[in-house]
């Protein structure tokens, strides 16, 4: 038989058991990861000790157990040391009918910041502009290294003109990338997982050369996704690629895709998504510095050019999604891509 904690365990919405005083005596998993906090934090206490500044909830666990009957909210703006929407019901908690408290479930929606997103879109869009005016001049640099250095035959100036053919290059390739941003993708029906595992494809001698432990758990139901397959295999390549570089030898790296847990609020409406998770085992990301993963140029790579998540990210933008970032000091990263289905 299975147990009915268990079974609690096992429910996607987060779920406080309260008791008649309004002391929370349990918490499943899901409200752990809800919360940010351990059974142990959040047992014993009552709801407005541990989230002070949250009063709709607080006062409505009051009413459910002392009116007996339930209450229930959705698209709710709540305040748990920051601001989150939800859907949540407070059932009173029978037992041989006899009122012993109450039960809070929860459910977030992820709220797409829509201003921060067209910002991010136009810096892109301006820097597509940039790349395209610096391009020819740097063609011509490049041409005139070569000539100089096909009529010289001097090896001391041949070093310097191939330094210069070889630095050109190199801008050549960082405008390019941005040159590939500014193009909008062709849309079409595309299955990811067949776009994962080309990409696990491209990278498998990388993988295998630092003994990197691969898990992947897909989900066999999820629906095609409309996207520009090309520009998507690009978005995995780079997150790939930074998990495989953030690992040490023998790491793992786990891959799984699911339907959305959460519902996602896009002008007005709750939508779920495709998620595609990319976890690593590395040393995690300093919270400090998440916010500025996405900006162009910023790097903490010794050879970094600080494109691949910029690109990244303006790809899942063009195709009407978004990226979620989640890491832990010496346990890892995950990225979370959340990607429309088809026809939605």
């Amino acid at each position: 038989m299975f147990s009915l904690e268990a079974l609690i365990n096992s429910l996607e919405d987060a779920i406080v058991l309260f008791d008649k005083k309004g002391v929370a005596q349990f918490v499943n998993r899901a409200g752990e990861e809800f919360f940010a906090k351990s059974l142990k934090e959040l047992t014993g206490k009552k709801f407005r000790e541990l989230f002070p500044e949250e009063k709709i909830i607080s006062g409505l666990i009051k009413k459910t157990i002392s009116e007996e009957r339930p209450f229930s909210g959705r698209g709710v703006d709540i305040n748990i040391g920051k601001t989150i929407n939800v859907d949540f019901n407070l059932s009173p908690f029978f037992v041989q009918g006899e009122t012993k408290g109450a039960v809070l479930s929860l459910r977030g929606n992820i709220d797409i910041v829509e201003r921060e997103d067209y910002q991010f879109d136009s810096l892109i869009y301006l820097l597509g502009t940039i790349a395209h005016e610096i391009k020819n001049p740097l063609g011509g640099i490049k041409g005139a290294a070569q000539l100089l250095r096909d009529k010289t035959q001097s090896a001391g100036i041949d070093e310097y003109t191939n330094l210069i053919i070889k630095e050109t290059d190199r801008l050549n390739s960082i405008l390019q990338n941005y040159l590939t941003i500014s193009k909008r993708p062709l849309f079409h029906s595309v299955n990811i997982h067949e776009v994962l595992e080309k990409a696990f494809s491209i990278l498998d001698i990388p993988m295998k050369n630092k003994g990197i432990i691969l898990h992947k758990m897909y989900d066999p139901s999820i629906p095609r996704v409309t996207g520009d397959e090309g520009k998507l295999l690009q978005v995995f390549l780079n997150m790939i690629k930074n998990a495989i570089e953030a690992l040490k030898k023998g790491g793992s790296l786990t891959v799984v895709t699911r339907v959305s847990r959460e519902y996602v609020k896009q002008k007005g409406k709750l939508k779920r998504w495709a998620v595609v998770s990319i976890k690593d085992t590395g040393e995690g990301i300093p919270s400090e510095d998440i916010p500025k993963i996405f900006l162009p140029f910023y790097t903490k790579k010794k050879h970094g050019t600080g494109i691949g998540l910029a690109l990244s990210k303006k790809i899942i933008l063009d195709h009407k999604g978004f990226i979620k970032v989640e890491s832990q000091f010496n346990k890892g990263t995950t990225f979370n891509i959340y990607i429309p289905f088809e026809g939605k």
